[in-house]
């Protein structure tokens, strides 16, 4: 008899335990990546080629468009705007570029530099305001704040996949990646700003290739 009323007591017990379990990982898997992809560089409306290299942008400043890439109201609210560089090579020698590289100008030729990766995580994740401009990197890690987002480990691997960093890019190809700013008083419109792109590389002769310069009409 002992045995049976603890196996009746125990029974309910598992069955909630279970459900909370099952609570737990759904509300820790809220975050969807969304694939976007590449397509050649001349395909988008704003694009700029020197030679065999073809540099487009493209803006990510409105709410529906920011659906197709990223499963984050946060970014309009912050003010963050997501720019897709997508570079297409048809040389025959690999060339790199460097996200952290590339600036916004604005009309009156301000500068603007993108935000870290790290800085859109805490803007998303725990609530923290980005800068403008982006400081320089703290060696110390960032704190885990009570606002902290369930599905957190999901939306940095996916911002990180996604952003520009150093990327090299073979002959041949197209590839790319996102680059984050945020401007004064959340402004998310980038029509009359250019984008500025230093820093090319040539990976096979080591030289760096002219700067691009392309403006959002």
């Amino acid at each position: 008899m002992h045995l049976d009323a603890t196996r009746r007591a125990v029974r309910p017990y598992s069955r909630g335990f279970l459900l909370v379990v099952v609570f737990c990982a759904q509300s820790f898997a809220g975050y969807k990546s969304v694939k976007v992809k590449a397509e050649p560089a001349r395909s988008y409306p704003f694009h700029q080629q020197q030679g065999t290299l073809t540099i487009a942008v493209d803006p990510y400043d409105t709410k529906e468009k920011l659906k197709t890439a990223f499963d984050l109201k946060e970014l309009e609210q912050m003010g963050i705007v997501p720019v897709h560089v997508i570079i297409s090579n048809d040389g025959e020698d690999p060339v790199a570029i460097s996200g952290q590289d590339i600036n916004l100008l604005d009309p009156s030729n301000r500068s603007f530099e993108p935000l870290a990766v790290d800085e859109v995580v805490r803007a998303v994740v725990y609530k923290e305001s980005p800068r403008t401009r982006n400081p320089s990197p703290s060696p110390i890690p960032f704190p885990r704040g009570s606002g902290r987002r369930g599905d957190a480990f999901e939306i940095e691997t996916d911002l990180t996949n996604k952003s520009l960093r150093d990327l090299r890019v073979p002959p041949k190809s197209n590839s790319g990646g996102f680059v984050f700013f945020r401007l004064p008083n959340n402004r998310a419109k980038l029509g009359g700003y250019r984008v500025y792109i230093p820093g090319i590389r040539n990976l096979k002769t080591r030289e760096s290739l002219l700067f691009f310069e392309i403006e959002l009409k």
